[in-house]
């Protein structure tokens, strides 16, 4: 299952949250001075991004799906998480964990190379998500975007007429401020969805990466 896996990986902290958020820097929005051409909608301030369940579930069925046979580095970390109930050094746990793997006939570099089979697969799991996310973008965002500017060109010409063009100007302008509430809100939904996304799957792969680096460390 899934969430056993999940156990191997991630720490939920005392609150019962999971632990470890990736801060993103926000991108500042300015409003242009009144009677302006408007610039396009902007991207909303970026969420930070936590570990969410929904994120874990696919990383953790694809890296399921992906199981090697026999005694590979899934079994190993399991072993060294077993270990973390006994007071054991870092090094002796890795140590003892291994002694388990080369009674199978398990070696050192067939971890390194079964773990970084797994990472590969987080990273096929990344890439898809940033098409799919790269699909909605252009639903969700980029035709609005591209209906915002052509308001905008329409508000700059109908400016310069004369006053019984005001009412359509303004109807026009309700129009796009419409838009562009609809343009960041969807944005803020896509940036909190990445932040979640890329939050669980940076947690996940600098687990298997200091994995590694253990396993290349201690296990000589």
């Amino acid at each position: 299952m899934w969430k056993n896996l999940k156990g191997y990986f991630i720490v939920d902290d005392e609150e019962g949250k999971q632990a470890s958020k990736v801060s993103r820097p926000g991108v500042v929005r300015t409003t242009a001075p009144a009677g302006t051409n408007p610039a396009p909608a902007s991207a909303p301030p970026d969420p930070n991004g936590v570990v969410d369940d929904k994120f874990v579930k696919i990383l953790m069925e694809s890296m399921e799906r992906a199981n090697l046979p026999g005694f590979d580095y899934l079994e190993y970390k399991k072993s060294l998480q077993n270990l973390k109930k006994m007071n054991f050094t870092e090094d002796i746990r890795y140590q003892t964990a291994f002694a388990a793997a080369q009674s199978m006939g398990v070696t050192a570099p067939d971890l390194q190379k079964s773990a970084e089979h797994y990472l590969g697969t987080l990273q096929k799991e990344q890439a898809k998500f940033d098409q799919a996310l790269e699909g909605q973008k252009g639903q969700q965002v980029n035709d609005k975007q591209q209906r915002l500017q052509q308001l905008d060109k329409s508000v700059q010409a109908q400016e310069a007429k004369i006053k019984e063009w005001q009412e359509k100007i303004a109807a026009t302008k309700t129009e796009q401020q419409q838009l562009r509430t609809s343009i960041q809100n969807s944005m803020g939904k896509l940036s909190k969805t990445q932040a979640d996304f890329e939050t669980t799957y940076q947690v996940i792969a600098e687990s298997i990466t200091a994995d590694v680096t253990n396993i290349k460390k201690y296990l000589k």
